[in-house]
């Protein structure tokens, strides 16, 4: 029916049927006033679930690329360590061949003395590299954890898991490496 049909059909009817009509219609935009409301209530919901998992994302990122900025500095120190030790190294074999040349004429104890803690402070030097070094290691292993996991999920994302579920897994693999 057009608005004028509609109208003409309205005034025919009854004033008892018309109020019923009328009281219809008002409940019935009531219940739709109710139903915007809880779509409004759910895309608010929505909005502040998406922010939260925005806020999230970016702290994870911003913790990789921190994790990224350790493990820089960390190569760096242990390149430096090793590029002071070259030097200390060369002086002991140096030392060692000037022994061997002048062992046969005489045996200078205190050349012996010098030799020896020479040597030894750079078994510990190395000593400390390789702690360095090590790490090193569990830094780059423990960022390539979270790199892995990510694009596990990712994979798991786009295939079967819902991503509540992924976002939860991910969630986890956090937790545990924090913890560890």
């Amino acid at each position: 029916m057009n608005k004028r049909e509609a109208s003409a059909w309205f005034q025919g009817l009854s004033p008892a049927e018309q109020s019923l009509l009328k009281q219809k219609s008002n409940s019935s935009s009531s219940s739709s006033l109710e139903e915007k409301k809880t779509k409004k209530e759910m895309h608010e919901r929505e909005r502040e679930l998406i922010l939260k998992r925005r806020s999230e994302h970016e702290a994870r990122m911003k913790a990789q690329l921190q994790s990224k900025a350790e493990i820089t500095q960390q190569i760096q120190k242990c390149r430096d360590m090793r590029s002071q030790l070259i030097p200390h190294q060369m002086r002991l074999e140096q030392m060692k061949l000037h022994e061997s040349h002048t062992s046969h004429f005489q045996y200078n104890l205190h050349f012996q003395y010098k030799l020896g803690m020479l040597g030894c402070g750079i078994s510990n030097q190395l000593r400390l590299i390789q702690n360095e070094e090590k790490v090193l290691f569990d830094m780059q292993h423990k960022h390539y954890c979270i790199k892995k996991s990510v694009k596990n999920i990712i994979k798991k994302t786009k295939t079967s898991y819902t991503r509540i579920q992924a976002k939860n897994y991910l969630d986890d693999i956090y937790k545990k490496l924090v913890t560890v």
